[in-house]
């Protein structure tokens, strides 16, 4: 590890906007360049997908909520505006000349899902299109039928608008609050182009509002409407039908938003892509007015890598929410159906270096409120109440103290340590964390027991009690409280707690399945389990790397490369493994992965060497891009290597995760070797090492500056660009 001066003088770097020969640094404008690389949104979408193979729906969403899209072409599903929900009755199904039709196929955009089907008589072609506004809480439908015939052709159309939506002002948890009772909600037409439905039982109201061509029918039900239209399409032309759906408490904003909408309903449905347009280019634009921080751009020859990156990022502004009270920015665990307003610990410190340099003071500010909440209360903080919810799990500690030390090094806000929350430093709050597993240490054993599988990783039985990964990462913590002990001066303590690494370290070692490559569980009767899971894989490898001997590596990136990579995804639970049969969950058994463990694995491989097993890799995942956002997990169909993949669904799976950051935050901090800022600029790690892909990355921001790091078969080359970035802590 070097820091900038050092660096600098071991390489020679080369600018990457035009050093001189003997390596002296030009400044860069990079505005031009910048802007040029970020990918429009359409060229971030999916493929077109079949419903019939799909096993978790579709969403849209904004900074305001999300929806799921039914396969039925207007219906919605599972709408969550924070803090209004949908009832499980879907809104807008449609029937077609007395037919149900369904969607046959469908295609994921960042801000929008198109969906597709032809009439049972192959009369007309249909595609709607749905968009949910960034400024309101409203949905926009636009369905579009042409007539495929060589005649004129007549067409009725019946939408059944049903909107049980309730406000609920309560804690949310992981499954939030929703209606089910469709009859406790009440219908009717307040003018020609809009139908209100009224809750009974909260203040929410919802209206539809039609714009265009107005249906020839409007009938009333006592908790909905049908409304129908009567269509004549001349041969091969078009017809369309837009609508709107606005939620909220106050009917006559609620109508008066509808009116509005639907009186400029091109423009309001335009308007939902060029907002999430501006959104998306903000998180790459020093300065910008949305974040209080940017990522860099990727630049590479190398397709798959950038889409990876930039759908990774994509992805992750899926779970931006901006409807919060008192909190302008939040970055929502899962969506659409649950986790819908909750930020958890672990899911966020998958993602921690894009978070650290997009948006720091919103980071910082969430770091503060949950060390104020005791993190061994609660696994995550639900936005709309602003409180804890959910039991203690084993992984916070870790990962609250992964976010803050990402957090310090990387804004170089080293003051933040000093800062007190509760009464304390936040520096001996670390070191609280890092010395928490002493409290689970049971009678007769060294090491920390952290329970049963409900506080682990649920699906797989046998990972329980004393553990790999959680025991290595205590080690990591007190090596890495030392480190910053150090650096304080606090040398004697830094000693002890150097001590105290090793010596559970060596415990730790216990633990290895000799000759195997993967690691066992200790149970409270003495018995030690083999449990072939990639959390032990890439965790020792991070945090206890320096501990393994050669063998040992080499044994676990052999166990890895052929029982738990496949062609392009991977497993998180090898099928050889005793527990396999009784772990099946897409997440973390053996038919699949959740969405960081992929890239945790590519992160190993780098840090063991494995530069050409990492790139490989990671160019074979970019497939799974072509199904639609990173989510929370993907699916394996068969045992087979080079088996297919799909957005996973069952055992509750949601389509859109914060961890989808994850993969961009891996390529910023692996293939580009960024691991902490100082006074002086970036550090890099093994600046010399050629990572097997050639890319560079736009506008690092680090020390008040901009910097251009490219890698190629040489190493890294940094150049110093523009001023512009923000001090850490900085906001908007």
């Amino acid at each position: 590890m070097l820091n900038r001066r050092t660096f600098l003088g071991a390489v020679g770097i080369a600018s990457t906007a035009g050093a001189s020969p003997g390596g002296r640094i030009k400044s860069a404008t990079m505005d031009d360049t910048r802007q040029a690389e970020i990918p429009d949104l359409d060229e971030l979408a999916s493929q077109w997908m079949s419903f019939a193979d799909i096993h978790v729906q579709p969403a849209v969403a904004s900074t305001l909520g999300a929806c799921a899209v039914g396969a039925d072409m207007l219906s919605i599903e599972s709408l969550a505006f924070p803090p209004f929900t949908q009832g499980p009755q879907g809104i807008g199904t449609l029937t077609i000349d007395g037919h149900a039709l369904k969607a046959a196929e469908y295609r994921w955009f960042p801000y929008q899902v198109l969906r597709r089907a032809t009439t049972w008589d192959g009369a007309f072609e249909l595609q709607s299109a749905v968009r949910i506004s960034c400024a309101d809480n409203i949905v926009l439908f636009r369905l579009t039928l042409r007539n495929r015939r060589e005649k004129i052709s007549e067409i009725h159309l019946h939408a059944d608008l049903q909107a049980p939506v309730r406000r609920y002002d309560q804690v949310w948890q992981w499954a939030p609050p929703r209606p089910e009772n469709a009859a406790e909600f009440n219908a009717r037409r307040i003018s020609p182009n809009l139908v209100r439905v009224t809750d009974s039982r909260s203040t929410a109201v919802t209206t539809f509002g039609f714009a265009g061509r107005l249906p020839d029918e409007v009938t009333i039900a006592a908790h909905g409407a049908l409304a129908i239209w009567k269509l004549s399409v001349p041969r091969g032309q078009t017809a369309t039908i837009d609508m709107v759906m606005v939620v909220g408490s106050d009917g006559a904003v609620v109508a008066q938003q509808a009116s509005q909408t639907t009186a400029k309903f091109h423009h309001a449905f335009e308007s939902c892509k060029s907002e999430w347009e501006k959104t998306f280019r903000a998180a790459f634009t020093p300065g910008n007015t949305v974040f209080s921080g940017h990522l860099p751009v990727l630049r590479s020859g190398d397709s798959k890598f950038k889409r990876i990156y930039y759908v990774s990022v994509a992805s992750l502004l899926c779970s931006l929410r901006t409807c919060f009270p008192g909190i302008p920015r939040a970055y929502v665990t899962g969506a659409p159906q649950d986790a819908v307003s909750l930020m958890y610990f672990w899911d966020t410190c998958t993602w921690a270096t894009v978070f650290a340099l997009l948006d720091p003071a919103m980071m910082r500010a969430r770091l503060v409120t949950w060390l104020k909440m005791n993190i061994h209360s609660c696994y995550a903080q639900d936005m709309l109440s602003g409180k804890g919810v959910g039991p203690w799990y084993s992984f916070n500690d870790y990962s609250v103290f992964s976010l803050i030390l990402t957090y310090v090094k990387l804004t170089g806000d080293r003051a933040f340590l000093n800062e007190r929350v509760g009464g304390r430093p936040i520096m001996d709050q670390l070191e609280q964390m890092a010395l928490w597993w002493k409290r689970l240490v049971k009678p007769g054993s060294p090491m920390a027991d952290y329970g049963g599988r409900w506080n682990l990783l649920e699906c797989v039985p046998t990972y329980t009690h004393i553990v790999a990964s959680l025991n290595a990462a205590n080690v990591w913590m007190m090596r890495q409280v030392a480190a910053l002990r150090d650096e304080a001066g606090e040398h004697a303590r830094a000693d002890v707690l150097r001590k105290q690494a090793s010596q559970l370290a060596r415990q730790v070692l216990t633990l290895y399945m000799k000759g195997a490559g993967y690691w066992c569980t200790l149970q409270p009767d003495g018995r030690k389990i083999p449990v072939r899971h990639c959390i032990d894989f890439f965790t020792l490898i991070m945090c206890m790397k320096g501990d393994l001997i050669t063998p040992q590596l080499a044994e676990m990136v052999r166990f890895a490369s052929e029982e738990l990579i496949t062609r392009h995804w991977m497993r998180a639970l090898s099928l050889d493994d005793f527990a396999a049969p009784e772990s099946n969950r897409p997440d973390h058994g053996p038919m699949g992965a959740y969405t960081a463990w992929p890239a945790f694995t590519i992160e190993a491989l780098g840090d063991l060497g494995r530069w050409d097993m990492a790139a490989e890799f990671l160019r074979h995942i970019a497939v799974t891009t072509e199904l639609g956002p990173f989510g929370q997990s993907d699916e394996l169909l068969t045992a087979e290597v080079n088996t297919p993949v799909r957005k996973a669904g069952r055992g509750g799976q949601m389509y859109y995760c914060s961890c989808a950051g994850s993969f961009a935050a891996m390529i910023i901090r692996t293939f580009f070797g960024i691991s902490s800022v100082d006074i002086n600029g970036l550090n890099l790690s093994e600046p010399h090492v050629n990572r097997k892909f050639e890319g560079e990355l736009i506008g690092v921001p680090a020390a008040g500056r901009l910097f251009n790091i490219r890698s190629d078969p040489h190493g890294l080359h940094v150049a110093i660009g523009e001023k512009g970035a923000k001090k850490a802590g900085e906001g908007i």
